[in-house]
């Protein structure tokens, strides 16, 4: 979860440190609570850091004015130790020659440290990276070069890790190492060479790129890579891929205009990455449709926002003739089925691609019981990709923000794309009706360019509502998944509200205890064939002087009548539009958690103990 960016270079006066600072703040969504840059210069290491972000901690240019021909920074997560300065990465060994950031988790370490210290080393901090350099030093000291000593030292670390080494005596080249923690490689051919722990770190530099797989470590010279498999020692060969991703992705700039906010900025790129998502190959539909309808059985497995996002495919799914599928979390995947039916199918669905759990899950799943494997995941290259049969790339590009909103509109989207071909491939249904389906998927591009014409009106409400504490969010049937994605927005980058999403039908069973006068329910309220179910639970609410919001159609009446408040989705009067209206739905209350965490003053981006990837488990 951690940020991780180093380079290494033959052009001469190139600002290193900055560079490394600048990457590592194109990182922060990936760990905040603290940073630290080693640069070697003239045979010795400086190693500065400190808690904090990376903005304070260099105010005065304190890591810019640091010297050195190569190194590597580190934003930090925190895993083993608190955020304090001594925690922060990078950890140098005894001699202070040697130094490593790291991403991940070693499981071994309480041991290994142990062990260490019965030797005479002399550990500085709490983490388990401080393992690593002690361990490599060892192994140097046996008379090994630094490659060798490194894949020794991995060799006996059990867990995940992603490791930069840096070496005051090897001026020529630095060493990354991978397992089940990301790590790529970005090149300048002939001039220099990055690595980072996402692609945004080096894509203002460079869009020419390796993805390191796991048990490999690279030799980084500058701009030029070898990569080795840590068992064999032998070389590997692997052709460069092109990022396609702007470099505007890094920037807080959409058309010329400049937002104060990440997200806020992500979420106008909405209706354009949904539009963009429609146009995917149809050969990865076609595969990803042909496997599903062939198997016996289904799961779908995610964390967090992607989650409500495979609860979203999973209905379209079903309701377009799909199989049964059974939706778990991919933290529990293992605990639900401790065996899976033969010729089985796992769709995994992920931003980062990196996720560990669920990478752990399709890992398990494919590797123990021959599960095929259908990806929906934002980044090319990722693990998860590696470990799928067919893959839906989604058109999100990258979310600096780190609650989640374009990937999960995206996911939708390109989930009810498959549901479509599900049904075409099926026959069930008349082809003019598939195609009416069809247009009315392809126009929530437009619906969601709509909504934004009409922020200030969510905006309103958000100013409203800034002050409450607690939120109910409820719904029925397909907007279930828009409920709990909306609820855990405003709880992620609103510290001061709590927010549960529920069945509304459930919420005579416990949640209605809590209603009292002003308390605010938010209800996702499409005219589907729910609607009139759910006016019961709209008046349910009201009568216990609940605060009613709601999102509707913008031709609703009923709902909107007993209402405090209402988010109007301007779709069309007929079930084509209202079938195909998750997105907008959901994208509504995406808004709507913005505005409420902006009001408030929060760091909308970087919310408290939230990072974005989660590559630990």
């Amino acid at each position: 979860m951690c940020g991780i960016f180093g380079l290494i270079t033959k052009k001469k006066d190139v600002p290193v440190a900055k560079l490394i600072r600048e990457g590592l703040q194109r990182l922060e969504y990936r760990g905040y609570d603290s940073a630290g840059i080693a640069l070697v210069h003239d045979g010795k290491i400086e190693c500065r850091k400190d808690s904090g972000r990376i903005a304070d901690i260099n105010k005065d240019g304190w890591f810019d004015s640091m010297e050195g021909s190569f190194g590597v920074g580190h934003t930090r997560w925190a895993t083993h130790g608190p955020p304090v300065a001594k925690n922060s990465h990078p950890h140098l060994d005894c001699k202070e020659k040697i130094a490593v950031v790291h991403n991940g988790i070693l499981e071994n370490f309480q041991q290994l440290r142990k062990e260490l210290s019965e030797r005479g080393h002399e550990f500085k901090s709490d983490t388990d990276t401080e393992v690593f350099p002690h361990l490599i030093e060892e192994y140097i000291e046996k008379g090994m070069d630094l490659k060798k000593a490194v894949i020794e030292t991995v060799k006996q670390c059990k867990g995940a890790y992603g490791i930069v080494v840096c070496h005051a005596d090897t001026p020529d080249y630095m060493l990354v190492a991978r397992k089940e923690s990301p790590l790529t490689i970005g090149i300048t051919p002939g001039e220099t060479t990055y690595c980072a722990s996402d692609i945004p770190a080096f894509l203002p530099l460079t869009k020419t790129a390796y993805i390191l797989d796991d048990d490999e470590i690279a030799v980084l010279y500058p701009g030029q890579v070898e990569i080795f498999d840590i068992e064999t020692n032998q070389k590997r060969h692997r052709d460069p891929m092109t990022v396609q991703w702007s470099m505007d992705a890094a920037a807080k700039t959409l058309d010329g205009k400049e937002y104060k906010w990440f997200m806020h900025k992500e979420l106008h790129e909405v209706p354009r990455k949904i539009r963009e998502q429609f146009k995917m190959p149809q050969s990865d539909i076609d595969a990803f449709a042909k496997t599903i309808m062939d198997a016996d059985q289904v799961f779908i497995t995610a964390a967090g926002t992607a989650y409500y996002a495979c609860l979203a495919g999973k209905f379209q799914i079903t309701r377009f003739g799909g199989p049964y599928i059974q939706s778990i979390l991919c933290s529990e995947f293992k605990d639900h089925l401790p065996e899976i039916p033969p010729n089985s199918v796992v769709m995994a669905v992920s931003q980062s691609g990196e996720t560990a759990d669920t990478i752990e899950a399709v890992r398990y799943a494919r590797e123990n019981y021959g599960a095929k494997v259908c990806s929906v995941v934002n980044v090319v290259g990722s693990s998860l990709t590696r470990y799928s049969d067919h893959v839906i790339i989604t058109t999100a590009g990258p979310e600096i923000a780190v609650a989640s909103q374009k990937a999960y509109c995206c996911q939708v989207s390109a989930l009810s794309m498959v549901a479509l071909r599900i049904a075409e491939l099926k026959g069930e249904m008349e082809k003019d009706e598939v195609k009416k389906y069809h247009e009315a998927l392809i126009e929530t591009g437009n619906v969601c360019d709509e909504i934004l014409k009409k922020e200030d009106n969510i905006k309103s409400i958000a100013k409203a509502v800034s002050e409450k504490t607690n939120f109910y969010y409820l719904a029925r049937g397909a907007s279930m998944a828009a409920a709990l994605e909306g609820a855990l927005k405003i709880k992620e980058i609103n510290p001061k509200a709590h927010a549960e999403g529920y069945a509304a039908g459930e919420s005579k069973h416990g949640p209605i205890a809590l209603i009292r006068d002003g308390f605010p329910v938010v209800f996702v309220a499409p005219p589907d064939e729910t609607y009139d179910r759910l006016i019961g639970n709209v008046m349910e609410m009201k009568a216990r002087g609940g605060l009613i919001i709601s999102v509707v159609a913008d031709f609703d009446e009923k709902i909107s009548e007993l209402s405090d408040y209402t988010i109007e989705v301007p779709i069309k009067n007929n079930k084509y539009a209202i079938t195909m209206s998750a997105v907008p739905f959901a994208y509504t209350l995406q808004i709507l958690a913005y505005h409420a965490a902006e009001i408030n003053g929060f760091d909308v981006d970087k919310p408290t103990n939230l990072a974005k990837s989660v590559t630990v488990k």
